[in-house]
């Protein structure tokens, strides 16, 4: 990773961790985030030539198709950033051999050359032990004694941790064999192709075996109890399949063996310790919803699922004990409460272990029987805790990053994911004649999500989780004058600006766990009001011209992952709801003469006209693929995200003559999904929320100290 302190080019100063280079205190230019590892990276290898594919390998992880152009532009705008006043250039190019920086960078302080994760290998300042004072009153000897004895809590976990891999892109879901000598994970590659792979790990030299060859999308996978036999998902959403999914890890032969529901992207399985039930949750039979279904695995009997209709929350993910009496099961009270059961697979009978998580990743037996590793996620951090299932101690692992943890079932050796993303506000400007990359808006150390612009306030509201929870943020049309406006404390989204810019709408989490509600903030005075509805489950809202309510989706069966959607009007007054679709509306905008632009749970955009019982087609669906990442110009233009398999587009669809434009095409994982997408139509800007960072490594930890 190109190095990140500031260093002087010459009369500019660069600021690698704010995208900018200056070139006095006030002259501040904005760059693209890889236009600033470009320079970093040649910065760091001055004065040597840095061939193109070197640039290419480090920055674009290898990536030819999208490096080779990127690249060419990048040097383009670094050329013309660093331009000095007496027309002198910075960056030379060498034909036939590179790039070469032409002035010594002078570092502001030190380079760093080798990057360590902060919470796995050097301790922060904030969370370093210093020896007490009395502690110098001792001999010598005595005093080393004590002070490595204060000290080897900290680092006894952080110290036993392996990588297993390193690729780019990102490696989820370990699975280890029972053996734990192979793991089998998902490899979601730059260019946003996924597999699964499979990684000797006596043999790290060697590269990973590919064990899936296709387009579509394998979820998480278990191993059988010997080793030979790999379980798993499979998901097409063009043909709109998925199935359940047995391979023989040696030949590669596959068999279907199950359906499972067409919703969500993460499909929970496990196998019982007799190697004869799989467990997997599905949808299937007369159930109304999705639930965990045991099959036997040599069996063609009907399955039974654990929880068919008395139950109040959602299954999902699942863990059998090593003894095969227990199985360990999360469940969703709401979208934002989950909880964790042990569910007494002969008696039914179950108790309750966890309460109240916004959401759980991952749940794992350890092989003795007494203890559960989980992973949770909160405003977009993750943490690991360890709980003993007899006594209900619980202990933080206080590894950044984890989640999904798998014990091998014969060895208590602990597979887990270490994912980081950071979440940035990026705009793309609409009047250059050459659409470029995403520029930043807002990038700091925290994560900042779904902006919306107000042309009355010339204001951005967006969520950032600089306080430890998702809250609603607002700034000056430059990204300064942050002001916190909410302070609740529990899971908020969807900040959206009312016409006159004076109250923002946006989506809560209610306090009891019971659902959430839409919610209104005035942003003079703070004050937060509920806006009456008599559901318990939104989604997105939007004003209406007047802003007298809302419009937005509200789930009709909540019960149910297959839920039903409908978009509805919210008076802000208490006055009765109204729905305005009956075709699965879930994103909507109501214009002024009446008619309502929105999308449905199938890919296009729809047109419903005052009188019209059914909505017309006005974009098809190979054109316009998103639901929610779309926005209304001021000329008749709407501009939208098309999401592809390894890229998404950004087009305009012009009103008048029903043309659509494409204007820039970027890889899947730089654009958050589903991001909200605002203009700016003052500065004829596009805000949206941009990945700048995406990694997930699996990691093993042999010897995990128990409670």
């Amino acid at each position: 990773m190109p190095q990140q302190n500031s260093f002087r080019l010459g009369e500019f100063r660069v600021e690698p961790l704010e995208c900018a280079i200056y070139l006095s205190e006030t002259e501040k230019q904005s760059l693209q985030p890889k236009f600033i590892d470009v320079l970093c990276y040649l910065a760091s290898q001055y004065p040597r030539v840095v061939p193109r594919q070197e640039l290419i390998e480090h920055i674009w992880q290898g990536n030819g198709y999208v490096g080779e152009k990127a690249l060419t532009n990048a040097i383009w705008h670094l050329r013309q950033a660093l331009k000095h006043p007496d027309g002198s250039e910075s960056i030379q190019t060498i034909r036939k051999s590179g790039y070469q920086l032409l002035r010594e960078p002078e570092y502001l302080s030190p380079p760093k050359t080798v990057a360590q994760p902060v919470s796995e290998q050097t301790p922060t300042s904030q969370g370093r032990k210093y020896p007490p004072l009395w502690l110098w009153a001792f001999p010598l000897p005595f005093a080393i004694l004590l002070l490595w004895w204060l000290q080897a809590d900290s680092r006894s976990v952080i110290a036993d941790i392996e990588v297993i891999t390193t690729q780019p892109g990102m490696e989820l879901f370990p699975a280890p064999s029972p053996d734990g000598r192979h793991v089998v994970y998902k490899w979601r590659r730059p260019d946003g192709s996924m597999d699964l792979y499979l990684q000797d790990t006596q043999q790290p030299n060697l590269a990973p075996k590919q064990l899936t060859f296709d387009e579509e999308n394998e979820g998480r996978a278990v191993w059988d109890m010997s080793g030979e036999y790999l379980y798993f998902r499979r998901k097409n959403d063009d043909l709109e399949t998925c199935h359940m999914v047995k391979l023989d890890a040696q030949s590669l032969q596959e068999q279907i063996i199950g359906k499972c529901p067409l919703g969500g992207d993460l499909h929970y399985l496990d196998i019982t310790p007799d190697n004869n039930t799989l467990a997997y949750w599905g949808l299937e039979g007369l159930a109304d919803k999705p639930a965990i279904y045991r099959r036997r695995i040599n069996s063609e009997s009907n399955d039974t699922p654990v929880c068919l209709t008395e139950c109040d929350m959602r299954d999902r993910d699942i863990a059998f004990s090593p003894n095969g009496q227990y199985l360990a099961i999360s469940r969703r009270l709401s979208r934002f409460s989950e909880n964790i059961y042990l569910h007494d697979l002969a008696t039914g009978q179950e108790k309750l272990m966890i309460e109240g998580e916004s959401d759980i990743v991952g749940i794992t037996w350890h092989p003795d029987g007494k203890h559960i590793v989980y992973g949770v996620q909160r405003a977009d951090s993750r943490s690991g805790y360890l709980l003993n299932v007899i006594t209900g101690q619980l202990t933080p692992l206080n590894i950044k990053g984890f989640s999904y943890p798998s014990f091998a079932k014969k060895q208590p050796w602990l597979y887990f994911q270490t994912r980081s993303e950071f979440y940035q506000i990026a705009y793309l400007p609409l009047a250059n004649e050459f659409p470029s990359s995403p520029f930043p808006f807002l990038q700091s150390d925290y994560n900042h999500k779904y902006p919306d612009y107000s042309n009355a306030s010339d204001r951005i509201a967006y969520l950032s989780n600089e306080s430890g929870n998702y809250e609603i943020w607002i700034a000056d049309a430059d990204g300064n004058q942050r002001q916190q406006l909410t302070e609740l404390k529990r899971p908020v989204l969807f900040p959206k600006w009312s016409n006159d810019g004076k109250r923002i709408a946006f989506l809560a989490a209610n306090a009891d766990a019971s659902g959430d509600s839409l919610m209104v903030v005035e942003v003079a005075t703070k004050r937060i009001s509920r806006v009456p509805s008599p559901y318990n489950a939104h989604y997105r809202a939007t004003w209406t011209a007047d802003d007298s309510a809302l419009v937005a989706s509200i789930y009709l069966n909540e019960g149910s992952e297959e839920r039903e959607r409908e978009l509805f009007l919210l008076p802000l007054d208490g006055s009765p709801v109204k729905q305005l679709t009956n075709d699965g509306g879930r994103h909507g905008v109501l214009l002024n003469d009446g008619s309502l632009l929105y999308t449905r749970s199938e890919p296009g955009l729809y047109k419903l006209s005052p009188g019209d019982e059914e909505g017309q087609l006005l974009i098809n669906a190979e054109q316009f693929g998103t639901r929610y990442s779309w926005t209304l110009s001021d000329n008749s233009s709407i501009y939208f995200i098309d999401p592809g398999t390894r890229y998404k587009d950004i087009k305009r669809y012009d009103t008048q003559t029903g043309v659509v434009e494409p204007i820039l095409r970027l890889p899947v994982p730089e654009v958050v999904t589903e991001s909200s997408f605002s203009l700016d139509s003052k500065r004829q800007r596009l805000l949206f929320s941009n990945t700048i960072k995406y990694q997930s490594d699996i990691k093993r930890l042999k010897h995990l100290e128990l409670n």
